[in-house]
Order: structure tokens, then sequence, then C-alpha cells
């Protein structure tokens, strides 16, 4: 008799879940994909990959099998009691702190959703052009939040930049670079292609100061003005760049071909993205907008 009533309340269940949004844009997008007659960014064995992933998961922004190990992963998390701040122990057994005020529910799935991001297989992992990290390397982070990639590279550079226009992550950032606190700036700037009370460009900030060789940019959508406003150092100091390409669509070509001008050798990122969370949301309509993640321009 119990089984009977699990199996019924589980097809009641399945049945709820086949009307939900998040379900129908599922079945809409393999759909759509299937029928290799509709455009997309997406070709070939790519295409297939996406299509395999959706036959049994809910669409994602990561929609790869890598995704999956960290959407119900624990995450241990502690208190500093000088502090105040949590934190948790990342791999390379390093303290990463989080702002006041956030749950430890929400800590667990932001640090899921960044280890996610970083998998050595996601369009949003930072290193996956065999990124050269060494010990005169000086690193300008521009949309730092919570500093999780420079926290991995921290031990082998030089100097590093830190600039975060949110000023309630500069408490976090402090407390999780301390242990580097003789090679470190933290900047709570907006940084553009302007200077005034709110916002600095690169150039100006870095004017009289070593420069960058290395350049990593997640601002939200406004990365152009980011390398508009450090045109005199990418000409002539930055070897390396790591700028996000998913935020708006058009993204990817047009800053791909910004940095190609600037005679850099672009390598996009494995796979694409698909950015759920703008206007629409899970009704969003075709031809579904799959984005490249990031770019890696070197010379």
């Amino acid at each position: 008799m119990l089984l009977y009533k699990i199996l019924g309340y589980s097809r009641y269940l399945w049945r709820k879940m086949q009307k939900t949004p998040r379900y129908l844009l599922t079945k809409k997008v393999r759909n759509f994909l299937k029928n290799e007659n509709n455009p997309s960014l997406l070709q070939g064995k790519e295409r297939i990959e996406i299509i395999r992933f959706l036959k049994h998961n809910l669409i994602e922004v990561f929609n790869y099998p890598f995704a999956l190990k960290y959407l119900y992963r624990k995450v241990k998390i502690y208190k500093d009691s000088a502090n105040n701040l949590d934190f948790i122990i990342t791999e390379d057994n390093h303290r990463l702190y989080f702002k006041k005020g956030m749950s430890r529910k929400k800590i667990s799935s932001l640090y899921n959703g960044l280890c996610m991001e970083q998998d050595d297989l996601s369009p949003h992992n930072y290193k996956f052009n065999e990124l050269k990290i060494h010990s005169d390397t000086i690193l300008a982070d521009v949309g730092a939040a919570e500093g999780i990639f420079s926290l991995s590279v921290v031990d082998k550079i030089k100097q590093l930049y830190l600039f975060e226009c949110d000023a309630s992550w500069i408490e976090a950032l402090e407390a999780t670079f301390a242990p580097w606190k003789e090679k470190i700036q933290i900047v709570n700037k907006y940084i553009s292609d302007e200077n005034n009370t709110d916002t600095i460009s690169l150039d100006q900030y870095f004017a009289g100061k070593e420069k960058p060789t290395l350049l990593k940019i997640d601002v939200e959508g406004v990365e152009l003005k980011v390398l508009q406003g450090g045109n005199a150092l990418i000409d002539s100091d930055i070897q390396d760049m790591l700028i996000c390409t998913y935020h708006r669509h058009g993204d990817a070509d047009m800053l791909s071909q910004y940095v190609e001008k600037k005679r850099y050798y672009v390598k996009f990122s494995l796979g694409y993205m698909l950015f759920l969370y703008e206007e629409g949301g899970f009704d969003m309509e075709p031809p579904y907008d799959f984005r490249k993640g990031l770019i890696h321009a070197s010379r």
C-alpha cells in the first residue's frame, strides 16, 4: 500500500514539474536544436552535446555534465570569531571570506556556483588556455567580487590589484587577502573610460605605478569601457587578458575584434553559456542566445 502511495506521489510530482516554465523551456530548446535547419551558434558535436544533456536534465546556464556535481554538493562553512565573517577553505587550502548578511545557504550556493564556473571543462574557466602565471606577473583583477580567481594565483605572482565597485565585498576581500597584504591593493571604484569621483580608468590609476602584465575583466557587460580606459596599458604593457564575453548579446564578436586590432591572439574558452537570467528568463524565445564565456587574449 505504501509503495503505491509513493509511486502515485512521484507521478504527481512529475506531472507538476512538466508544467513548470523551466521544464517547458528545456523541452523547447532541445526540440529547437534537434532541427538542424534552425539557426544557432551551436554546430555539430557542440549542438549534439547540449541536446544530450537536455534529454535528462533541466536547462542550466552551463548545459554540460560537469555542472551536475556542483548542484547539491555540501559545503563546509566556518565562522571567524575575530571579524565575524563566514569563510570556506578552498582546494588550495586558503580561506575565502564572504560578505556579511549572506545566509549559509546562500554562501553554499554561491561557492558551488563559483567552483562550477572554474571547473576545467567550464566555459567560464579563466585558466582554460594554459595561462602563464609566474613570479613577475602583476595582475589587475577588474570586477574581483569575492576574489576566487585571484586567490587561486596569489601565491605565484608579484603584485595583485583588486578592483571591486561593490563596497559590501571590501571587508571580505581584506580578510581573504590579509596573508598577502604586502603585495595587495584593493580599490573600491568603478573602472571605466572616464575619470571622476566615482570612476577611474586603468591608464589613470596606473600612471606612475608598475604596470600590470595580466588583466582579468568581469564587469557585467561594460568590459569594452574598461578596455578603452586602458588603451595605453594594452598597447604597451599587458601581455595577457581574460575578458568575459557572455554578459550581452554580441559581446563575443565585438570584444574579440577589439583586442585583435590591438595585435593580440584571441582564443575562446570551451563550450557555451545560456544566460537565463536576463529579460524573459524561462520565457525566452528562439533562437535562444547561447554565448561564448570568455576570451584569452595574448601576445
